[in-house]
């Protein structure tokens, strides 16, 4: 730990793994600390002449729009090149979460960075702290897309969906023939077209969401969790449905039955 003044610390080293700073971040922390919260100590890496800032630059800026002119950082002797090294890792478990691009982002510099570019996956993965896929996916493109196919079709085998079937949502959205009158086994009421409408549109919106889900590489349970909540919807859906069925056969009978009496009116004339 060292006692530094804040002007000594270089941000512009290529050590900020972040897309970008997140400026509604910089401002709570900000408000925090005019609060009188303790925020834990920066990390820098000392070459024996700069102080390349690794962990800390949303404080760093609060702290810059506070006015501070001296901080206590913790450090370590090292190069330019090991503090970017470093940073690669930053936030995985603390500070405001990295989004998918942030870790993209890491990943790419890991692979073209003179000290990580020889390593497998698997090392760069530890140092990047994302998985081994992740990896694997950034460096070529065609595996992001062979992993993409298998979690759809493990997606579809856990929904109960044959490889080349359409989806539940897109089965109960396509038109369908309707059947014959039948014994009316599920009461309820009919919905009317444009409850039905409204129910078909939340449903494309829900599996858009579960699409959506799939393109993140950490999304597996909460896809899964989405996916019985979509097939309980469904289910209601289809009762709706055979509710509305129901109430066209019962239409169709008395039709038939109008038309008769019509016929035999005709008849005796």
């Amino acid at each position: 730990m060292k006692r530094v003044n804040i002007d000594a610390i270089r941000i512009d080293g290529g050590t900020q793994g972040r897309s970008v700073v997140d400026q509604p971040t910089v401002y709570n922390y900000l408000e925090d600390m005019k609060g009188g919260d303790v925020f834990p100590r920066m990390f820098a890496v000392f070459d024996g002449a700069t102080y390349w800032l690794v962990d800390g630059f949303h404080r760093y800026h609060a702290y810059k729009l506070l006015g501070i002119k001296e901080i206590e950082i913790d450090y370590k002797p090292g190069t330019q090149e090991e503090a970017q090294v470093l940073s690669f890792g930053v936030n995985s478990k603390h500070g405001k979460p990295r989004s998918n691009e942030d870790k993209r982002k890491v990943v790419l510099l890991a692979l073209e960075h003179p000290l990580t570019k020889h390593k497998s996956d698997n090392e760069i993965a530890k140092i990047c702290c994302v998985s081994n896929p992740f990896v694997a996916a950034v460096r070529n493109p065609e595996a992001k897309e062979r992993q993409e196919q298998n979690r759809i079709k493990s997606m579809k085998k856990k929904m109960g969906i044959e490889s080349g079937d359409a989806p539940q949502a897109e089965q109960a959205s396509k038109p369908t023939s309707v059947p014959e009158p039948a014994v009316n086994h599920l009461a309820g009421e009919a919905p009317d077209e444009a409850e039905l409408k409204a129910a078909e549109l939340a449903l494309q919106a829900d599996q858009e969401m579960f699409y959506k889900l799939l393109d993140s590489d950490e999304a597996l349970k909460t896809a899964y969790d989405e996916i019985k909540r979509l097939n309980h919807q469904n289910a209601q859906l289809e009762i709706r449905l055979h509710g509305l069925m129901n109430e066209r056969n019962e239409a169709v009978k008395m039709v038939k039955s109008l038309q008769k009496q019509v016929d035999k009116m005709k008849a005796k004339k």
